[in-house]
């Protein structure tokens, strides 16, 4: 099935005729750069696309919204580590404020109208399927075909890697839970690394 996520319309008849129990909503326009040259794309699958989504749960008692949000949302903030605790709210794409957004509005949803909800911040995702457009990506292919690998700011700048099977992981882990305990999430963070890596270090 094939569906365009701001046709409220659309996504309202699915929600009904589904009964959709618990959701896991990863769908989204993706990428810094491109936001810059497409912005309505971005606001139209990222905020209204998740808005239907959040009406279609408010609407039909689902129990449990998981969403993707991004690690972008950081922004301009330099505190490390970066914590769900840390202030969002200035961040530096169209692509990260389309995702700040998506969480304002779920948390208004859940305390508007009961929808409860978890968001993801996810950091930079490689393995197979990734966009061909990644550095790990371009890296890979470059030293494969003997080719000088392009990095930016002197390799300065730093990258939290997380493999799409702890994605997969993490999501299904968080459908599965109403509410994680403070000691699963320090667990899952010391799993995680939580520490961001240099470009050059790649």
């Amino acid at each position: 099935m094939r569906l365009d996520l701001a046709d409220e319309p659309a996504i309202a008849r699915l929600f009904a005729e589904e009964r959709f129990a618990r959701v896991i909503h990863l769908a989204a326009q993706a990428g810094v750069r491109h936001s810059l040259k497409d912005p309505f794309s971005y606001v139209r699958s990222n905020v209204t696309g998740t808005l239907t989504v959040l009406e279609g749960c408010r609407h039909n008692g689902v129990e449990h919204l998981v969403y993707a949000s991004t690690s972008s949302v950081y922004g301009a903030n330099t505190d490390m580590p970066f914590s769900p605790h840390r202030v969002a709210s200035h961040p530096l794409s169209i692509y990260a404020a389309t995702k700040r957004a998506d969480e304002l509005m779920a948390h208004s949803y859940a305390a508007l109208f009961g929808v409860p909800s978890t968001g993801l911040r996810f950091f930079t995702v490689y393995g197979p399927w990734g966009r061909p457009d990644m550095a790990l990506f371009l890296f890979a292919r470059n030293i494969l075909e003997g080719k000088p690998i392009d990095v930016y700011n002197n390799g300065n700048h730093k990258r939290d890697f997380t493999y799409v099977d702890d994605i997969a992981e993490g999501c299904g882990a968080g459908v599965r839970a109403h509410r994680a305990t403070r000691s699963d999430l320090e667990r899952r963070r010391a799993r995680s690394g939580h520490e961001p890596r240099a470009v050059s270090a790649l």
